[in-house]
């Protein structure tokens, strides 16, 4: 009986050096630079005095000098890195010379000695001479040999000193690429023309060949130095999934995370979007801009505008990360149609975002140069524009004029705001089935 309860102890302290599964989540945080935190919980049971303990569960894509072990209560003497698991392609690169067969698409098997892989093209040594194949017209590549190694993931083993019997539990946090994320909104526009329902999900991929199941998955927005680099830092944002705006703080430095959720699952090569924020309700304003710079003469449709403010008063109170924005807006059915895709960036706190929505087909904007008097030196043109609302809404309006150089307004049919040293504009409000007539007259001068 003794000599069975030895032997039970003795497989306990020999199992005790692999890692074993703990209550805590591994945990995923990915940043916009294509690349991922991923911290792993780990318990081990180690002997009195010296232990060699391993984790295999590991991303091929690891960056290999990064891995931390947070670890209290025991010494930990080295950190080895086994590097020697393969991809395909180290793989193959390990057998250069090998004989391989090539099958081309829509061709004959080709078999010669590996000369070279990579991303591109593979080339090798046949009766006839050099071969090289594009990789995308390849269909398979069989390598001849039997001896493959089945070690294609990499390794860590840690010499770490105990005082006795110790149960201890780590966390081993490393970088790994091929992971990335992205915003992605999704704005409803009502038919009211007022208001719009905003919803924002962040599209994680995960770009490597790792499947991770029963995770905690965060997202980091702003830009870190990686490899030497040195990008500016983004604005940084708060946000935690199921809390009100305002309960979402988790900072991080100058970063700010958003927490996506736990016991996610996100498989090898698989893209999913979680909700970033609840969707809310805010308020927009919809105009038409008709621009036009000194010597344009024409007929068109005028430019449709969304913009919303980014402030506490209309539900938003955070700064928003660029991503993508898709436009959907009810039709006279109530079903949502699709008007639009744009890019959205960085908007701070009280931002305002402004969105292109298409042409309008039923608002058409005329500009014609009534008069042209050029001197020595002195410049004077006179311009109508003509702005026709043939929808049955009321429609408010921007005309646009860009003049550049010394000018003056020297007169005009209509009130005008000047924005900058080289734009003026005409904020109209048009009824349906209405037209609004503007004249104005402009000077330069010069020496």
């Amino acid at each position: 009986m003794k000599k069975l309860l030895i032997a039970i102890f003795a497989l306990n302290i020999l199992f005790a050096q692999e890692v074993e599964s703990i209550q805590k989540n591994r945990t995923l945080i990915i940043y916009k630079d294509s690349f991922a935190i991923i911290k792993e919980p780990i318990l081990w049971n180690l002997k009195d005095g010296k232990n060699i303990t391993f984790f295999n569960n590991l991303s091929p894509n690891i960056v290999f000098d990064s891995p931390l072990l947070n670890i209290e209560g025991v010494e930990v003497g080295s950190q080895t890195l086994n590097k020697n698991f393969y991809s395909t392609d180290s793989y193959l690169k390990k057998n250069i010379g090998s004989l391989v067969e090539v099958k081309p698409i829509n061709d004959s098997v080709v078999q010669g000695a590996l000369l070279d892989i990579n991303s591109s093209s593979i080339s090798i040594s046949t009766n006839k001479g050099l071969m090289i194949f594009q990789r995308s017209r390849v269909e398979y590549i069989l390598l001849k040999s039997k001896q493959v190694q089945n070690k294609f993931t990499p390794q860590i083993s840690w010499e770490i000193f105990s005082e006795g019997l110790n149960s201890v539990t780590a966390e081993l946090t490393y970088l790994s690429s091929g992971f990335s994320w992205k915003p992605v909104y999704k704005l409803q526009l009502s038919d009211s023309d007022s208001t719009a329902a905003l919803s924002i999900d962040a599209e994680v991929v995960n770009g490597s060949n790792m499947n991770l199941l029963g995770v905690d998955i965060k997202v980091v927005e702003g830009l870190v130095p990686v490899g030497g680099s040195s990008k500016a830092r983004n604005m940084p944002m708060v946000a935690s999934r199921g809390m009100t705006m305002s309960e979402r703080t988790n900072e991080l430095g100058d970063f700010y995370i958003f927490d996506l959720g736990t016991n996610l699952n996100l498989r090898a090569l698989e893209t999913i979007q979680f909700p970033l924020m609840p969707k809310t309700e805010i308020g927009y304003e919809k105009k038409y801009i008709f621009k036009n710079s000194e010597r344009d003469q024409k007929d068109e449709p005028l430019s449709i505008e969304i913009s919303f403010q980014n402030s506490k008063a209309n539900n938003l109170e955070l700064p928003l990360p660029s991503g993508v924005i898709y436009l959907y807006e009810k039709d006279m059915n109530g079903e949502l149609s699709f008007i639009g895709k744009n890019s959205l960036s960085h908007l701070y706190k009280g931002g305002n975002a402004v969105l292109d929505a298409g042409k309008a087909f039923d608002i058409i904007g005329k500009r014609r140069i009534l008069n042209f008097d050029r001197q020595n030196n002195s410049e004077e043109s006179t311009i109508s524009l003509q702005i026709m609302n043939t929808s049955n809404k009321p429609i408010k309006v921007k005309a646009i004029e860009k003049i550049i150089g010394d000018w003056v307004i020297k007169e005009s049919s209509s009130m005008y705001i000047k924005d900058d040293a080289s734009t003026i504009y005409f904020p109209l409000e048009i009824q349906p089935n209405s037209s609004e007539l503007i004249t104005y007259t402009y000077r330069k001068e010069w020496k």
